[in-house]
């Protein structure tokens, strides 16, 4: 069997089932953070599952598949508003560090064309991406609970731009391999956020 659908039904599967406790959480602890969660898990699962819809039903990977992007972009954003109810309450200040690092991940993903051929959804993704480096950052200069959660938000767009760039050198989709492993990584990080945000908010 195709390892890839192996892999992508796995993903659909871990976030569907973290949406439906994000939705929980919120309804248990009443915080507009995990519907966000949920919401951000939900795109992820339902960009994939386009994707798997398609690998079973066409059996060809799609060279252009702008639903899969515009569902994983909208996740994004879910994610910056994730980390903006996050910050809302924080005194605002300017970070060179900060802008440092957002603007070298836009830099990255700009150059390598990440997320797909299209400069709209590249940029929108640059965009989206180097926003929650700049919170995550600037938020990291902080002593608090939430340093935890700072830090998993970066492993995540850090696996999220890795997995592009391993992508550019895979070949071969039907077996396991360093592209797999790093996409069931960015999945299971995706899915910790959860935990991590209750630990958060139950701390508080």
């Amino acid at each position: 069997m195709n390892f890839e659908l192996i892999d992508n039904c796995f993903q659909v599967a871990v976030l569907f089932c973290a949406a439906l406790a994000s939705i929980a959480a919120t309804f248990r602890q009443k915080d507009r953070r995990f519907l966000i969660l949920a919401l951000f898990f939900l795109c992820v699962s339902m960009g994939t599952l386009y994707w798997v819809l398609h690998l079973f039903i066409l059996g060809n990977v799609p060279q252009v598949f702008y639903v899969s992007e515009f569902s994983w972009l909208a996740s994004y954003l879910f994610l910056l508003s994730f980390q903006m109810v996050r910050t809302d309450r924080v005194k605002p200040f300017f970070s060179p560090l900060s802008l440092i690092c957002a603007l070298l991940t836009a830099a990255v993903i700009l150059v390598f064309r990440m997320f797909g051929p299209s400069y709209f959804v590249s940029a929108a993704f640059a965009g989206a991406v180097s926003a929650i480096v700049y919170l995550t950052v600037w938020r990291l200069r902080r002593s608090g609970v939430g340093r935890l959660i700072d830090c998993w938000l970066l492993l995540c767009v850090g696996l999220q731009l890795l997995l592009f760039a391993v992508s550019g050198f895979t070949q071969d989709y039907t077996r396991f391999n360093f592209y797999f492993a790093v996409d069931i990584a960015l999945t299971c990080s995706f899915a910790v956020l959860l935990p991590l945000a209750i630990r958060e908010v139950t701390v508080k």
